[in-house]
């Protein structure tokens, strides 16, 4: 079966000077398709959020992966950001602004 690796963005917290922190997650999932995959990656999202009493942002971005196998909602990336910008706004500059599209 194809694994797959899945991006998720979360408010992690607050500074005290009041800078929000938020964190970058990338965790790879064994799965028949990206469905599949992605439906597993919201679970797992969901979990991870609500065990930290984090917010999370509801878009998933992934790849299938090419290569070994790997393990089932292991975490392969994770990176702190800080900004003054709320989860949306944040979420918006980062990946929605600069997105690539064909012509």
């Amino acid at each position: 079966m194809p694994w797959y690796a899945a991006r998720s963005v979360y408010h992690f917290g607050v500074k005290n000077d009041g800078t929000n922190i938020f964190e970058e997650r990338v965790v790879s999932f064994e799965a028949a398709d990206w469905p599949e995959a992605h439906a597993k990656a919201d679970a797992e999202a969901l979990a991870y959020a609500e065990d930290r009493n984090l917010s999370v942002h509801p878009e998933r971005s992934g790849y299938e992966q090419d290569g070994e196998q790997l393990i089932d909602g292991y975490e392969l990336w994770s990176e702190l950001f800080e900004s003054r910008l709320s989860l949306q706004e944040f979420y918006a500059e980062r990946y929605a602004k600069y997105e690539y599209h064909p012509d």
